[in-house]
């Protein structure tokens, strides 16, 4: 059996609030999943000038599950990021250990925090 990881996203921002959820295989840390995951979704978010980019940009790849699906994964690692659009301000956590990131975090500096993050 693969590893397993649930990830939810929230957006808190003027334009939208609300959170996605994604379940996937094969990262079992959060460490994995903020490398190989998570850092996409912050990369795009930052890249995008409006929220509304982001979400169809992620609604379009068809990667998210209902809320029901997520709650129901039986998943080895369980992690959230949250961005705060307005002030520019990122956060992910894992288990009970969080990890602020900073107004522009480059490709190198997500997985710095992530290697930091406790297994």
């Amino acid at each position: 059996m693969a590893d397993t990881y649930t990830l939810t996203v929230r957006i808190d921002s003027y334009e939208f609030s609300g959170e996605f959820y994604f379940v996937g295989e094969g990262y079992s840390t959060g460490e994995e999943v903020l490398k190989h995951v998570a850092a996409d979704h912050i990369l795009a978010m930052k890249q995008r000038p409006h929220v509304s980019e982001y979400l169809l940009e992620t609604l379009q790849k068809a990667e998210n599950v209902s809320e029901s699906e997520y709650r129901q994964a039986d998943s080895d690692v369980s992690c959230g990021l949250h961005f705060d659009v307005d002030h520019q301000q990122f956060r992910f956590w894992v288990g009970d250990h969080t990890a602020e990131i900073g107004r522009q975090p480059t490709k190198g500096e997500l997985r710095s925090i992530a290697e930091d993050l406790p297994m």
